[in-house]
């Protein structure tokens, strides 16, 4: 795994701490699942849009 990849992972890592919080209110009828269910599609854009800004492509 490159550099920029690891960065691009570790960069996320707040977004994906949020997972467990949501979870739970969820569970508890506070928040609707739907928003639970969009974390993964916002953790995946996080991390494009960081590769993006880092240049993986001129490092191979």
């Amino acid at each position: 795994m490159s550099r920029t990849v690891r960065t691009a992972l570790a960069q996320t890592f707040p977004t994906l701490l949020t997972l467990p919080i949501l979870a739970l209110l969820a569970a508890l009828d506070w928040l609707p699942w739907s928003v639970l269910l969009a974390v993964p599609l916002a953790l995946g854009v996080q991390v494009a849009v960081t590769l993006l800004r880092t240049g993986s492509g001129s490092e191979g």
